[in-house]
């Protein structure tokens, strides 16, 4: 068995982008991403809530996950199998938007690797995903701003989960 701890950090407004995203837009989006999986994740064809109290949603798709949010600042996935994934919003130096940044945070526990050559292979491919992750979820939520969907998500989750 192998354990991979790996983080990858992204600006959210970089210059030039718009619209420019803030901490009410980006944690809308972010429950939505725990509810949601697979808008966000690819790889996820479902995702289905067990359950969803106290801040705390249980829900299952590959692989079933306990999420617990840490509002605003950052989104915590466990899995049965140990493996735990931490979304993070925080201020850059300036504390304005344009310096918003979203880091994830991945401590993988695969115990079917073993190391060696095939556990440098599972490195590479994890930290690939690792910067895409993060960077399409920045990206999904843009968009959802920008269609509206985001200010759907906002109040679909202050109706129904406040």
């Amino acid at each position: 068995m192998v354990t991979f701890n790996l983080a990858y950090i992204s600006r959210i407004n970089p210059p030039g982008i718009t619209p420019i995203l803030n901490y009410p837009q980006i944690w809308a989006g972010l429950q939505r991403k725990i509810r949601f999986a697979q808008e966000f994740v690819p790889v996820i064809e479902s995702c289905n809530v067990i359950s969803d109290k106290d801040g705390v949603v249980e829900r299952q798709d590959s692989a079933r996950e306990v999420v617990r949010s840490y509002e605003p600042a950052w989104v915590d996935f466990e899995q049965d199998d140990g493996t735990h994934i931490r979304n993070i919003v925080s201020d850059g130096p300036s504390g304005t938007p344009s310096d918003l940044h979203m880091t994830y945070m991945f401590e993988f526990r695969l115990p079917h690797i073993q190391e060696g050559e095939a556990a440098e292979k599972e490195l590479a491919r994890l930290k690939g995903m690792s910067k895409k992750a993060v960077e399409s979820s920045i990206e999904v939520i843009r968009e959802m701003v920008k269609d509206g969907t985001g200010v759907l998500c906002i109040k679909f989750i202050r109706i129904v989960f406040e």
